[in-house]
């Protein structure tokens, strides 16, 4: 990294800490990386029930016979 200016490097270095420091958080707290991930994943889609009519344009629009 000779060749990049001073403070780009501080900056790497900056967020090299910030990331051992994230790491060491996550893999501390009880349940680990598994608890964390619950929270940021997206719940599965729900299934709509079969009422044997359309569901509703994006538009706003009716659906026509």
């Amino acid at each position: 990294m000779a060749n990049l200016p001073e403070d780009i490097v501080d900056r790497i270095r900056a967020l090299e800490r910030q990331v051992h420091r994230l790491t060491t958080y996550v893999n501390s707290k009880p349940g680990g990386m598994a608890a964390a991930l619950a929270v940021t994943e997206p719940s599965p889609p729900r299934v709509q029930e079969v009422s044997g009519e359309e569901p509703p344009r994006p538009d706003g629009t009716a659906a026509g016979p």
